[in-house]
């Protein structure tokens, strides 16, 4: 006897809702009528949810993502690519959203974890050194010392689109929508339709290379060479206001919400008010040159050359912890709502709590630590010696190395699916992993 025949649907579902993904799974094994029942979007949203994997469906949706076209053999079961077999002729319904979502998630964390990537061959085009990078999940695209803007097709792994008239090196590249906006060493922004490459407009009024940029709604914030910081609203293409505040060169650059944090060879970070266009405040404390940053409106977070890290408040103003550890410049930083990474010369990769407290040293790069990446599931770290590491950072453990990454690297760009870096070298290459 079915013993659920005597329960009412209600009641039915509220017992579901307390069993695991693996009681589910386990449930839904005995019979076609039990696996019906379980095949519910009520069901699998509440695990999605409880794994923090809602974004994976409402973000994006990962039952659309596809697959390198990439040919290579699975001799060593590496291969990450993932099929959900359901027979044409079956009397089943179709797996619902959710669960489809679900199961497919777990896979890729899987694949992270365990090392199963495929390499698509090398995107070689640039003459010379890549110096910028931009991707929209489906396509990349890559500026460079030679002046030229590439756009490139990850599953055909070929450049689809290539522009010319730049007049310099192209230092940054911002990718929204159907507009790409790009930074260059010989003073000028181009605004650039994505769809078919061409120039809409440029931008003037910088005096050195524009190294930096961020949007803040519809305004475009840039940071040059010439050590000041331009607002320009992009629907006008006009510049709308022009700060002054730090003495040397600006290294790095965050924003969140209407505030933009900059870092400075002046040892200084100052923290800007686009919407009242206006300096909120500078903070002092770092020996050395302030080599990167992050802001998460309520705190900001510095790494130097000095070797330290610091955790400034904002009201009042003032630096609340300084992190000590590290015995080379910090290079790079990563943060999130929980933690906070930090790569160094010195080959260590460490994890900070907001209290100043060390929690653990990821060891494992040899030279220094270039690029990093945090999300909940994992730490992606890229360094010297085509060193590429995915870490468990919440327990401090390595997943894994990524050792058949082709290059060496200097940028790095991630999202869930994929992992692109780009190559110092000259011929400029970009090269993309996929872990679906």
């Amino acid at each position: 006897m079915d013993f659920i025949e005597h329960l009412l649907p209600e009641l039915l579902d509220k017992i579901l809702s307390y069993l695991t993904e693996k009681e589910l799974v386990t449930f839904s094994k005995c019979c076609v009528k039990w696996r019906e029942i379980t095949n519910k979007d009520t069901l699998w949203l509440h695990h999605c949810m409880r794994r923090g994997w809602l974004r994976f469906g409402l973000n994006g949706d990962i039952n659309r993502e596809t697959h390198l076209n990439v040919k290579m053999s699975n001799i060593g079961g590496n291969s990450p690519v993932f099929q959900l077999y359901v027979p044409e002729e079956t009397r089943l319904s179709p797996v619902c959203k959710w669960k489809n979502i679900f199961i497919r998630v777990h896979h890729l964390n899987k694949n992270w974890r365990k090392g199963r990537y495929s390499v698509s061959p090398l995107l070689k085009g640039h003459a010379e050194k890549v110096t910028a990078l931009a991707c929209n999940g489906k396509y990349i695209v890559s500026g460079s010392e030679d002046k030229s803007l590439r756009m490139w097709d990850m599953a055909q792994a070929t450049c689809i689109k290539k522009l010319d008239g730049h007049l310099d090196t192209i230092t940054k590249i911002i990718w929204k929508g159907n507009t790409l906006i790009t930074g260059c060493a010989d003073s000028s922004i181009r605004v650039i339709d994505s769809t078919n490459f061409t120039l809409l407009f440029s931008l003037q009024g910088h005096s050195g290379s524009v190294d930096h940029m961020t949007l803040v709604g519809k305004v475009l914030v840039s940071a040059a060479t010439d050590r000041t910081l331009r607002m320009w609203y992009l629907p006008d293409r006009r510049l709308v206001n022009i700060f002054r505040g730090h003495t040397d060169d600006i290294e790095c650059m965050y924003s969140h919400g209407t505030h933009v944090v900059t870092g400075s060879w002046d040892k200084t970070l100052i923290l800007w008010d686009i919407e009242h266009a206006e300096q909120f405040h500078m903070y002092s404390g770092h020996n050395e040159v302030v080599t990167c940053c992050y802001f998460d409106g309520e705190k900001i977070v510095s790494g130097s050359g000095d070797n330290d890290l610091r955790i400034w408040r904002i009201s009042p103003p003032g630096c609340s912890h300084i992190l000590q550890g590290h015995e080379g410049e910090v290079y790079c930083l990563a943060a999130n709502h929980h933690v906070i990474a930090s790569g160094s010369s010195d080959s260590t990769v460490r994890i900070w709590n907001y209290n100043g407290k060390c929690q653990h040293v990821l060891q494992g790069h040899l030279g220094i630590v270039r690029c990093l990446h945090i999300c909940e599931e994992r730490l992606v770290s890229g360094g010297d010696q085509k060193k590429v590491i995915v870490w468990d950072y919440k327990k401090g453990v390595q997943m894994n190395i990524v050792h058949r990454h082709p290059s060496l690297l200097h940028l790095m760009w991630v999202n869930e699916t994929k992992l692109i870096t780009a190559s110092p070298e000259r011929p400029g290459t970009v090269a993309v992993l996929s872990y679906w």
